[in-house]
């Protein structure tokens, strides 16, 4: 079995919004690619200790505040690691490479251009999210006309989508999908299925986007390539899939909804006290849209999702 090792990780932004990446040194494993500042564990230290000393060592700051973000947990085959990634957006001191590496500041938008070490792309993914993540579901019609509304979605500049389609049989989403991913594909979308875990795999998706008991019930660990949304509606369900490794959450329903007309809203103030202490991003549903953007980032949501509120722009 190859040696775990448990590092530090740290995602460090400044007032700009930009964020702190490091070049490893050539003589280290994985060495000369880019990475987020950070180390590993010492004996008998908590990650939140690992993690302020390794960055006043490799950086020459102080870290006033780090909020867990992710665990990841990644095989090299040589070298197994397990990151405790956390963001940093309060420290003191001027950032320099304190051990001669060289260091950068970068929008997230950049990142992708730079070669990272496998196991970064999950902080990587999360860091690129945008905030709006419509669903294009039956309710709105048949197949041609979910097809028309992704279509549109597209054309509007959505970067982040949904196909959801719970009644059809799966001969029938297959066909549909299909069409949908090329789409996508040729268009620079990510598209998550809500499907079976199975049926996701057969279509080689990228993204796949499963109910919480879907998530618990599905082998792991899931494919490195595989993005992972999942729905829930609690709080111990949220804290479960991040722990669980998915990319992100959805909780719902925030308002009342026409889809689930008998179930009892969150509302936004139960909102916000479920999402607190959530680290991974967390997209607000039910009754919301595009419009409800602010009150949602106010009330702790990554952002939001929908069927209706993105087809009424």
């Amino acid at each position: 079995m190859a040696k775990v090792l448990k590092v530090a990780v740290g995602v460090i932004t400044n007032k700009a919004g930009e964020i702190l990446i490091s070049q490893r040194s050539v003589d280290a494993h994985q060495g000369g690619l880019w990475e987020f500042p950070g180390g590993k564990f010492a004996e008998g230290e908590s990650a939140q200790q690992a993690l302020k000393r390794e960055l006043l060592e490799e950086l020459g700051i102080i870290v006033i505040s780090a909020k867990p973000m992710l665990t990841i947990e990644h095989d090299y085959g040589d070298l197994s690691v397990h990151l405790d990634v956390h963001r940093v957006d309060v420290f003191q001191g001027e950032t320099r490479g304190a051990e001669k590496q060289q260091i950068k500041w970068l929008a997230a938008s950049e990142l992708n251009k730079y070669a990272f070490p496998a196991a970064n792309k999950k902080i990587i993914d999360t860091l690129s999210l945008p905030q709006h993540y419509p669903i294009v579901d039956e309710l709105l019609g048949d197949a041609d006309v979910m097809l028309k509304q992704l279509s549109s979605l597209i054309s509007r500049g959505y970067k982040l989508i949904q196909l959801r389609a719970k009644s059809f049989e799966d001969e029938e989403f297959e066909t549909l999908a299909k069409v949908a991913l090329k789409q996508c594909e040729s268009s620079g979308v990510l598209l998550f299925l809500n499907t079976r875990l199975e049926v996701a795999l057969s279509l080689n998706a990228s993204a796949v986007h499963l109910s919480f008991n879907e998530f618990c019930s599905s082998p792991l660990p899931f494919p490195d390539d595989l993005s992972t949304a999942v729905s829930c509606h609690s709080q111990y369900e949220l804290s479960a899939a991040q722990k669980a490794g998915a990319l992100f959450t959805v909780l719902s329903p925030v308002s009342a909804t026409q889809s689930h007309p008998n179930v009892k809203p969150l509302g936004w103030q139960r909102f916000a006290e479920i999402v607190n202490n959530n680290a991974s991003p967390v997209y607000a549903l039910g009754g919301v849209g595009p419009a409800d953007l602010r009150k949602a980032r106010s009330s702790g949501a990554y952002g939001v999702s929908g069927i209706r509120g993105f087809s009424r722009e």
